[in-house]
């Protein structure tokens, strides 16, 4: 049957549309289902598939593990036998766990071969093992954390036991809902086995094998495991909000032998990367498999994973209406353009087959900052980078945004409109906070976002600036930080040395930006001050202290500046907005000059681990329920001893949350995820609130 639909559906999803459309007594027995059943259904129209492109490599881990697990290697075995390891364990998949753990011996071979017989062979529960083996000095091996001890559980005892690596805790605990009776205090090996009754008393193997069937001579907890993978990597990655995917992504692509045909740009088209020998990139469905594809053409000692990556990227990540900065060496871009086309594979030429048509926006060369010397590098997360090439680009006259007489940009020639819906999709605060902030910033001009540490206050700044001016338009915020060294001639007008040594009447960023609000009355500008307690305000302010007043805006208050030739004023805008933000648990804040104060109305932001979007964040970032509700306990245990010393600290010392919003796509590993933000960001920020209290300090650690 032929496909007539204004959206092109994929062959798949067109078929099953297409069976209900023809058997709708099929539909009523879905609804009957129960989540289970239905995720299970789901698995069973792919199974086959998806065990033909797995069942070798679970095969040959089911063989290792067998032979690893027998007494008589266990207790013979050398360091060769171990590394072995890093080839069947999903948690050593990366170069730096895999290096640190199986790189060298860490340790003298007889504790490896006595730590492994008791994890496998010991008198003690499991549970008690596995927890032994994690953290106790007799057993414990340096690198084999949480995820690695689930994974050797798994494939020692797969008859017995499902992984309880991430994947499946997501899958069943966010996905299917269901929730082991895990209880506050719970070691990882108790967690374990309560994973493990909550399988077993909702049936999950008997469901699996009466909707899926046995797909494989492996033990069923395998297969079990493959199912639990296959909804993460269907349903576990939140999708993102429509704002967001119609967002362009920023690339930088290296001019190069092997990456960009730059010999001859200015009359190219098209940007391509090399590979030839891979073919057409699109036959590769991940990055594992372009990475054993250039194993095999380039051998064994070839290290393929940035090439890999690269290639994989260019043919599937990268999208119609991206942008991408062409770099040559490592500190000039000497191209900037749009991507117009989808992905295309084209044999016939002589070289670059993989090709991408774009549409330059500027051309010429620039100086920049040191940039990375991968092929190909997604910079889209960096905002204050892509904002610097971006700026870089823009001091040419190919620059695409327009600009003053004074050279700095006016506008975007496309803005994004942002709403209510986009903000509370992106900060953790309640509808009617955000509606108060601003009621508040429309009428005294001037607000300050104080809080403690790691509350997102920037962050949040920068989007209430959107959501004033109805847009996501960056040329018109300015963002900048205060620090003790700020003064009047950086903020406002002042005499600086120039390339001869000369000195010259330089404007300063506030009094650029005011003249660039000024020339565009119709729109709002916005000045974000991070840090604004850093500076010495009445010093950096000067006789503007009076004009930044709500009622002191406009040309009949301007006055004649320190630094004004001739007769000349100047005055600051109605349409020009202050946002300062405020560590409470910075020293300095009673520095902040009492004039000031009364000129900003003071908004505190708190730390949101209690609210639904950061729970759903974090959901959305593959980190499963129970860990949340961990994470979230314990915390909220270390703000309440804080809170609770008033003498030297108190609410505005609280830990944010913002320490534990990841900004990369996923968190692979929510255990050393944890650790780590805990081991290099709230430990010695502990330290540092109470320096003479260790015991106090460990005492509140070991909670976490």
């Amino acid at each position: 049957m032929r496909q007539n639909t204004n959206y092109r559906l994929s062959d798949e999803e067109f078929n099953r549309l297409h069976h209900l459309w023809e058997s709708p007594e099929a539909i009523t027995e879905k609804l009957k289902m129960s989540t289970v059943e239905k995720y299970m259904h789901s698995f069973k129209d792919q199974a086959e598939d998806w065990f033909s492109s797995n069942t070798d490599y679970l095969q040959e881990s089911y063989q290792f593990f067998k032979s690893f697990k027998q007494r008589g290697l266990l207790s013979t075995m050398e360091w060769e036998d171990i590394q072995k390891l890093g080839e069947h364990i999903n948690a050593f998949r990366m170069p730096l766990a895999k290096k640190r753990a199986l790189g060298n011996p860490n340790a003298d071979i007889k504790h490896y071969r006595s730590s492994f017989q008791y994890l496998i062979y010991g008198d003690d529960p499991l549970k008690k093992r596995m927890d032994q083996f994690a953290h106790h000095e007799d057993y414990k091996l340096f690198g084999f954390g949480y995820s690695v001890v689930s994974e050797l559980i798994g494939n020692i005892f797969p008859d017995e036991y499902c992984f309880y690596n991430q994947r499946d805790r997501v899958a069943l605990e966010n996905i299917i809902e269901l929730k082991p009776r895990y209880a506050r205090g719970d070691t990882f090996g108790e967690k374990f086995i309560k994973f493990q009754e909550c399988l077993k008393e909702n049936e999950i193997v008997e469901n699996y094998l009466e909707v899926v069937g046995k797909q494989t001579s492996l033990p069923i907890y395998y297969e079990i495991d493959q199912f639990f993978s296959y909804l993460f990597e269907n349903y576990g990655k939140k999708e993102a909000i429509d704002e967001e995917e119609e967002q362009p992504q920023y690339w930088l692509l290296a001019a190069g032998e092997g990456s960009f045909m730059w010999e001859d740009f200015h009359k190219n088209e098209h940007i391509g990367i090399g590979w030839e020998e891979l073919g057409d990139l699109k036959k590769y469905g991940s990055k594992r498999e372009v990475i054993d594809a250039l194993k095999e053409i380039y051998g064994l000692d070839y290290n393929p994973n940035n090439d890999a990556l690269a290639n994989y990227q260019f043919a599937n990540e990268m999208k119609i209406g991206d942008y991408v900065l062409i770099k040559r060496g490592t500190h000039h871009i000497i191209g900037y353009g749009k991507v117009v086309s989808d992905y295309k594979h084209e044999p016939s030429r002589e070289k670059y087959h993989s090709l991408r048509k774009v549409e330059w926006i500027s051309m010429g060369e620039w100086e920049v900052e040191k940039l990375n010397t991968k092929t190909l590098t997604d910079i889209t997360q960096y905002e204050e980078f892509v904002d610097k090439l971006l700026a870089a680009i823009g001091k040419e006259e190919t620059t695409i945004y327009p600009t003053s007489n004074d050279g700095m940009s006016i506008g975007k020639e496309d803005s994004t409109p942002y709403t209510t819906e986009q903000l509370l999709s992106e900060v953790f605060m309640k509808e009617d906070k955000i509606e108060d902030i601003l009621e508040t910033l429309d009428y005294k001009k001037n607000i300050i976002l104080q809080g403690p540490p790691g509350v997102g206050k920037t962050f949040v700044a920068k989007r209430l600036a959107f959501l004033h001016m109805g847009a996501k338009d960056d040329s018109k915020v300015e963002m900048l930080q205060f620090h003790q060294s700020y003064s009047y001639e950086d903020f406002i007008r002042g005499y600086k040395p120039n390339v001869q040594g000369h000195f010259t009447l330089k404007d300063g960023i506030f009094y650029s930006f005011c003249k660039k609000a000024i020339e565009d009355q119709e729109n709002n500008y916005y000045m974000i001050i991070d840090e604004i307690n850093r500076g010495n305000l009445s010093k950096i302010f000067g006789e503007l202290m009076m004009l930044i007043e709500a009622d002191k805006r406009g040309r009949k208050f301007a006055v004649k500046l320190a630094y004004s030739e001739g007769e000349e004023t100047f005055y600051i805008p109605k349409n020009l907005y202050l946002i300062g933000t405020m560590n409470t648990a910075d020293r300095s804040l009673a520095l902040v000059d009492y004039a000031l104060r009364r000129k900003f109305s003071f908004i505190s932001v708190e730390p949101a681990f209690e609210t639904e979007q950061f729970n759903g964040y974090l959901i959305s970032k593959g980190i499963s329920q129970g860990f949340i509700d961990k994470l979230i306990a314990g915390i909220n245990d270390i703000n309440q001893a804080i809170t609770n010393d008033a003498v030297n600290l108190g609410k505005g010392y609280e830990i944010g949350h913002s320490y534990f919003c990841p900004t990369n796509e996923q968190v692979d590993d929510e255990q050393k995820w944890y650790e780590r933000i805990i081991r290099l960001e709230i430990a010695p920020l502990l330290r540092e609130y109470w320096f003479d209290q260790e015991d106090k300090v460990n005492e509140l650690l070991g909670r976490l």
